[in-house]
């Protein structure tokens, strides 16, 4: 039996650190039936020699000047040949077996529209962390009623799907810098795709200072709350309320953490947050001698 062809595309900027272990951590796997992608913006780190050291086993090496991480993903997405095809940033890694594992479960499932397995954190020094949390059972609806306490969670490295449906869903949004994984999730549930969940954990997610998720926190929050309430459009008046209450809480627990040790100059500026009895509550629990000085 021919297995299924899979596609992974590499977008890096600046990563010459990692970008070797990265292409490594996907050829090593000896998986025959590969399409693998390096699509680099233009760095000037030495990547560049990284990416000519491995071009005779890429299937697509690019770099040029781009838009930044969502335009080259597109420009791998739109090259993709696979019948499943995947992402993976230029600081993460696949783990040994999961392209395998990845195969294996997409035939089994019967060849199923996307599937979403588990991602396990890595430090900078690349030390093993934790497995982060996945969800199971998800809707649509499901994903943006979802309580802060246990948030929708599908960790993109561990997410494959079929690059057809971008034929006639589009690809990802080109204006969204940090959760454009997120935004294509609920874009595929929207219009009636289920992930069927793997149980392997087939990836690492490294977090160092540099990456987005550590540096850019904030810019993260504000993605997510144009996307949800975008989405929130096709729920109830009522449930699209409980979605924008629950990211406007958000947001503003947000900003109370970002002030580090000073809450109060946040509310001071917008006052209408203590109509909030969650807010109040985060106040009084912490410092609640800070300066009132913005």
């Amino acid at each position: 039996m021919t297995m299924p062809r899979l596609s992974v595309v590499i977008p890096s900027y600046n990563q010459a650190a990692y970008l070797a272990e990265t292409i490594e951590s996907v050829l090593g796997q000896g998986y025959d039936n590969l399409q693998l992608m390096v699509i680099d913006g233009g760095s000037d780190d030495g990547s560049v020699g990284i990416i000519e050291r491995y071009r005779d086993v890429l299937d697509v090496a690019i770099s040029e000047p781009d838009g930044g991480q969502t335009e080259a993903i597109n420009k791998g997405l739109m090259r993709a040949d696979g019948d499943l095809v995947t992402w993976v940033c230029s600081d993460d890694t696949l783990l040994p077996g999961s392209l395998d594992a990845v195969a294996g479960a997409y035939v089994a499932a019967g060849r199923p529209a996307w599937l979403a397995g588990r991602c396990q954190q890595m430090d900078a020094s690349g030390v093993l962390l934790g497995v982060e949390p996945r969800s199971e059972g998800i809707t649509l609806r499901d994903a943006l009623l979802r309580s802060p306490e246990r948030p929708f969670a599908f960790p993109q490295p561990g997410v494959w799907w079929d690059p057809k449906l971008h034929r006639s869903l589009g690809y990802l949004d080109a204006s969204l810098h940090y959760c454009m994984d997120f935004a294509w999730w609920l874009r595929l549930m929207s219009s009636g795709y289920s992930p069927v969940t793997v149980e392997a954990v087939l990836a690492t997610y490294r977090m160092h200072e540099a990456s987005k998720t550590c540096a850019q926190p904030e810019g993260f929050i504000r993605e997510h709350l144009r996307v949800e309430r975008f989405y929130a459009r096709r729920l109830s008046l009522r449930e699209r309320w409980r979605v924008f209450r629950r990211t406007a809480y958000q947001y503003r627990s947000a900003e109370l953490a970002r002030v580090s040790g000073r809450p109060w100059s946040s509310v001071v500026r917008r006052p209408w947050w203590l109509l909030s009895q969650q807010v109040r509550g985060r106040l009084w629990a912490g410092d609640a001698s800070c300066s009132l000085a913005a």
